[in-house]
């Protein structure tokens, strides 16, 4: 049977919300408990370690919740019919951004203890780096940047329920599906892909600042333009990682009805495999041409983070974020293996984690620390957040967007 007479008779039946044990949820609650009283006691305790570990965690959770958002917008702009399947996976983790938000607003309070150029008398070289660096001009951006990351995030999930329940109540939803060229060959863009397109340049502009502003300026008087782009990149495989993971798992407990197949298990490992090439590749550039300028004010930054112990956390992010998946995830047989995938993408995800605290934590500690009771308090209570975020959408909504009538190609594999 080919896959467009596949996709012709699949039938689409709603699996409905995810069916979580009553225990998780109470798991969530005690982590973010737990975890906000050993916050607020590091901060009485050792705000300077607190804050740097609240960025840290602040920007991980941040990074897997723009993930599903910028994983989403494109899928509209390219018009794909591949990753329908399990897009819902990815707009579930875009409901953890309203929380994202009010942590921003905490986020405030920790300038003066994380950046040396929000304390008083502090002066640069240049002026118009001066002006940048206004602390209210730098909190102000910040509360813009995650603002409209926030306000896609929930029209994008708002547009998805919207077409469900049309499909549900028997209304046709062809007029969501991209359009045919006139020759027949690819697909126009519709218009939620068009105004995809313009989300995704605000974003990459918006995500790249934002980059500069709280975590690069760490270092104030180290620059370099690919940060951006290098913090897009752990953003991106870590992603696909955690969509992979959530696919897994969920397939695993029947709550996707059977809607997701194993070419789509192949599919994301294929996403997670490339991506974490282009994770290295865009690791390697910012150092070859940091090493090949020979700066000063530039190597200082690979300096602090290749010696007095930092130099293995180094290696252990290039085989958790690249040696790894590349080579394990090269066989095709391999990436249909759930213990297989399962081991990766958290591989993936704990490496994502462990580079953010070595961008952040020789910034200020020389040697290296391993993280302490309050930087792991403080994951514990972004943690209970976000998975109270994303399994509080999953079980309130149906695990895949049974309305979008792209869906029996995407389960069928028909994706042109």
């Amino acid at each position: 049977m080919s896959s467009l007479h596949e996709a012709a008779v699949v039938k689409i039946e709603d699996p409905g919300p995810a069916r979580f044990a009553p225990g998780l949820r109470r798991f969530w609650i005690a982590a973010a408990a737990v975890g906000m009283v050993l916050t607020a006691v590091g901060l009485w305790a050792n705000p300077q370690q607190a804050w740097h570990g609240y960025l840290i965690n602040y920007l991980y959770f941040l990074i897997l919740s723009l993930a599903g958002v910028f994983l989403v917008a494109l899928e509209y702009v390219t018009s794909a019919t591949w990753s329908v399947a399990f897009r819902r996976l990815a707009e579930s983790l875009t409901r953890y951004l309203p929380i994202a938000f009010v942590a921003t607003i905490v986020l405030l309070f920790g300038f003066h203890d994380l950046y040396r150029w929000a304390q008083p008398g502090y002066h640069f070289h240049r002026a118009s780096k001066q002006a940048w660096f206004n602390i209210r001009f730098v909190g102000a951006r910040a509360l813009i940047y995650v603002g409209l990351w926030t306000l896609f995030g929930w029209w994008y999930v708002r547009r998805s329920l919207r077409v469900d329940d049309a499909w549900r109540r028997g209304e046709s939803t062809a007029g969501y599906q991209p359009r045919r060229t006139p020759g027949g060959f690819g697909k126009l863009p519709s218009p939620v892909g068009r105004l995809s397109a313009g989300f995704m340049v605000l974003f990459a502009a918006t995500f790249t600042l934002a980059a500069f502003d709280w975590v690069m300026s760490l270092e104030p008087r180290w620059n370099t333009t690919m940060y951006g782009v290098y913090l897009f990149a752990g953003l991106f495989e870590a992603g696909w990682a955690l969509v992979l993971l959530l696919a897994v798992l969920l397939r695993r407990r029947g709550m996707l009805g059977g809607l997701l197949r194993d070419h789509q298990y192949v599919d994301l490992a294929r996403m997670l495999h490339a991506f974490s090439i282009f994770m290295v590749y865009i690791g390697f550039e910012q150092y070859m041409l940091i090493w090949y300028a020979n700066y000063p004010a530039e190597t200082v930054f690979y300096h602090q983070r290749i010696v007095n112990g930092w130099g293995w956390v180094f290696l252990f992010l290039l085989f958790a974020k690249w040696v790894f998946p590349f080579t394990v995830l090269l066989h095709q047989k391999i990436r249909r293996n759930e213990k297989v995938l399962l081991t990766m993408a958290g591989l993936v995800l704990v490496g994502e984690w462990v580079d953010l605290y070595w961008l952040i934590m020789p910034s200020f500690h020389a040697h290296f620390v391993l993280p302490d009771w309050i930087v792991l308090g403080e994951f514990l209570a972004f943690l209970g957040l976000f998975g109270l975020a994303v399994t509080g959408f999953l079980s309130k909504h149906s695990t895949v967007p049974v309305g979008d009538p792209r869906l029996a190609h995407s389960v069928a594999g028909d994706y042109l």
